[in-house]
């Protein structure tokens, strides 16, 4: 860690550009109560941090610069707050708020996370991999089990956009609570589909996808926020929710509109949970893949962002912040 009190982050100075990142440096962070301040290892690259940064997310994100960006991340607890129940030298993984309030996030050496929002780390799981898997896991594990209210074994979810990181990582979730997953993709996608456990894959660019699922399912996760509850509906059992992970008017309309049937349209917002994280670390040890494209150093996130928004990536991109400045 960089002396003299400071810590080395690299720092979104501007709205509007993907090359606005430079390397800076900041006051350590002191954790207040319920606080642990935790010396990042690894982070990973969400859609989040190029909207973010191409000023598509101002009305739910921080206006301060410099922004540190970075959600997904695990470390090791080195300062605790009043009342944190944790103890210096734990190894912890999660992820921060996607929220006003977070501009200080894991492309740092340090950061601050609340103590109910984090969960240990298991042993035998890398850093790397416990920071790529935080974020899509708890999306699909929120919205399948909890928005989807998805029947305890045997329920069929149809997800889409299964090269991304959400959409990837759902097909083991689905697995893990005893459903069955058909994967939309395209692609490299389709292959990794069925590497990672999916009954049916469905090519997207050959295949009307609703007409080709052979339909009834309890849940559509449109991880890929591509679709509409009014295109899917027909592929839904009565009682089932079509779930997407982009608000919109659209989506807005279509909840409107579904109140009048027997399906549903839902948003789900991932919320950082202990209890979740819990189960995730329980899920990781016991092998649910998480498919990572590469691993980049923390300086060279903007060239991972950039990436990630070209769309030539299978599953997710991993930082490594420890050894990356």
């Amino acid at each position: 860690m960089t002396t003299n009190n400071k810590i080395r982050a690299i720092a979104l100075q501007q709205y509007g550009s993907l090359d606005g990142f430079t390397l800076i440096e900041l006051p350590v962070p002191e954790p207040g109560k319920g606080e642990v301040r935790v010396r990042v290892h690894a982070s990973a690259i969400n859609p989040a941090e190029y909207k973010v940064a191409l000023g598509e997310l101002k009305f739910v994100h921080a206006r301060n610069f410099p922004m540190v960006l970075g959600y997904d991340f695990s470390g090791v607890i080195e300062a605790v707050g009043e009342g944190a129940e944790w103890k210096v030298g734990d190894e912890v993984f999660g992820f921060l708020p996607y929220a006003p309030s977070n501009n200080r996030g894991a492309f740092a050496e340090a950061l601050l996370a609340k103590t109910n929002e984090i969960a240990l780390k298991p042993t035998g799981v890398s850093h790397i991999r416990a920071a790529a898997a935080a974020t899509p896991a708890l999306t699909a594990l929120q919205a399948i089990r909890d928005i989807g209210k998805l029947p305890q074994a045997g329920g069929r979810v149809l997800v889409t956009g299964i090269s991304g990181g959400v959409g990837s990582t759902a097909i083991g979730v689905i697995l893990k609570l005893g459903a069955v997953p058909v994967g939309v993709g395209s692609g490299r996608g389709i292959e990794l589909g069925k590497k990672l456990g999916a009954s049916k894959v469905i090519d997207r660019q050959h295949q009307d996808i609703f007409k080709s699922s052979d339909g009834n399912f309890d849940v559509i996760f449109d991880a890929a926020a591509a679709y509409r509850w009014k295109q899917s509906k027909g592929a839904l059992r009565s009682g089932g929710k079509y779930i997407t992970t982009l608000p919109s008017v659209s989506l807005f309309t279509d909840k409107l509109k579904s109140l009048f049937t027997s399906t549903n349209a839902a948003f789900v917002g991932v919320k950082s949970r202990r209890d979740d994280l819990q189960l995730l670390g329980k899920w990781l040890e016991s092998g649910l893949p998480i498919t990572i494209d590469s691993t980049i150093p923390v300086r060279d996130v903007a060239k991972g962002i950039k990436k990630l928004r070209g769309g030539e990536v299978l599953g997710r991109i991993a930082v490594d912040v420890i050894n990356g400045f």
